[in-house]
């Protein structure tokens, strides 16, 4: 079985929407690593991640999440995320406890509203 990740580039006048579908994993970090974080410039653009469909992330999806907004936070951004509440890429954000480090929402209005909030301080 072919595990595969599929990248849909959505260009918007406020933002770069990036369309997953697939699996965030070991197997497929290479194509999300030269399909998105490559070409994201966090001095240019907004950028939205929708995850919805995405059935899985492991340790080395969500590492490359964690880079790609850690770069962002380099540039005075936040990454979006979508991904509906109670999914597996919520619950393991939270567990994680690294739910604050993105702009999360469950549709893309819920991240434009996570974006425009101040972003929360570290304890």
């Amino acid at each position: 079985m072919t595990v595969t990740l599929s990248v849909l580039r959505v260009e918007r006048s406020d933002l770069l929407l990036v369309v997953l579908e697939g699996e965030l994993d070991h197997a497929t970090t290479e194509v999300f690593q030269a399909e998105v974080a490559d070409r994201y410039d966090p001095a240019a653009e907004q950028l939205v991640l929708d995850l919805s469909q995405v059935a899985l992330v492991d340790s080395a999806g969500l590492g490359a999440l964690l880079r790609l907004g850690n770069r962002a936070a380099e540039g005075g951004r936040r990454v979006g995320l979508i991904s509906a509440e109670g999914a597996m890429l919520r619950r393991l954000l939270r567990i994680t406890r690294l739910e604050e480090a993105f702009a999360v929402g469950d549709d893309l209005d819920g991240v434009r509203a996570a974006l425009a909030a101040p972003i929360p301080e570290e304890p």
